[in-house]
């Protein structure tokens, strides 16, 4: 009896052994596969938003999404500040950024410049479209009405704030050389057509939802109303890993709830309320090329 449990106590400790031993090896073998799949990681991730000029305003309105995307990637998220929409892609082109947060006219953009720039995840907006706006007690009833009138609209290239207000001209039959003239005052356009400066105003929904609210219901008019826009999204370089990219996009959609709260912790991200990451293709911009192409600015 005494040998019997001898051996079945030798036995039981070299299986617990053997155990042991297979479960170091795995954890070992887990921590290295882990390790290799990392190891074309960048090791700071540079982020850069299209829309935005400068440091500080980068650092005010994306600090908690730095923050919140450095905890779910295990990586360091580094700002890099552009000065224009047309600065983004150069940037992405030299290799001076890893991810540009970008409106769909921009990214048309980018990716006419930077060909091997890929969409990473769409950002979907609430209320994302163009709109024509004249004063509730203006004699323009149609769009027909306003030829010969002069237009303020945004800045060159802005998505809802120019390409979505051309499209919708375009589609009525404006020839926007000779139909109107239309005026690029960028932050100064609602101001002007408040002012009476100008009497058409074409921008994003959202400026009137906005003007609505500021100076209640009965002042404006809404003349027409675009198609809804392309999402923004992310862009990532050519120059990251595919895996990375991969990496990436995974931990962005499967941690939605975090990253989007966290960019509009700041409240200067508004619109994004409501909205939510979507998978993003390249194809899903061919309106905008489309656009810029009857504009007159066709991509290369």
């Amino acid at each position: 009896m005494k040998k019997i449990f001898l051996f079945a106590g030798l036995s039981f400790l070299l299986v617990g052994c053997g155990q042991g031993t297979n479960e170091a090896t795995a954890e070992g073998d887990r921590a290295g596969s882990e390790t290799n799949e990392r190891e074309n990681w960048p090791e700071t991730l540079r982020f850069a938003d299209t829309g935005l000029e400068g440091l500080e305003e980068l650092q005010r309105e994306f600090g908690p999404f730095k923050d919140a995307l450095e905890e779910v990637l295990d990586i360091e998220i580094e700002f890099f500040a552009v000065n224009d929409r047309i600065i983004g892609a150069t940037a992405l082109e030299y290799d001076q950024v890893d991810v540009l947060l970008a409106g769909p006219s921009e990214y048309a953009q980018i990716k006419s410049v930077v060909p091997g720039a890929e969409p990473i995840v769409g950002i979907e907006r609430a209320d994302y479209h163009a709109a024509i706006i004249v004063h509730e007690d203006s004699e323009y009833q149609t769009l027909e009405d306003i030829k010969g009138t002069t237009v303020a609209m945004k800045d060159a290239g802005s998505t809802s704030g120019h390409i979505g207000p051309s499209q919708i001209l375009i589609e009525a039959g404006f020839d926007l050389d000779r139909d109107v003239s239309i005026q690029l005052l960028d932050g100064a356009r609602i101001e002007a057509f408040k002012n009476h400066d100008v009497e058409v105003l074409a921008t994003g929904i959202k400026d009137y939802q906005q003007m609505v609210e500021e100076d209640g219901e009965g002042k404006y008019r809404l003349l027409a109303e675009g198609e809804p826009l392309p999402n923004d999204l992310f862009v990532a370089s050519p120059a990251l890993d595919d895996g990375f990219v991969e990496e990436l996009t995974a931990a962005i959609l499967e941690n939605q709830d975090v990253i989007l709260s966290s960019i509009l912790e700041t409240g200067e991200n508004d619109k994004y309320l409501e909205g939510q990451f979507v998978d993003a293709e390249d194809a899903d911009y061919d309106s905008m090329r489309e656009a810029y192409r009857v504009l007159g600015m066709e991509l290369d």
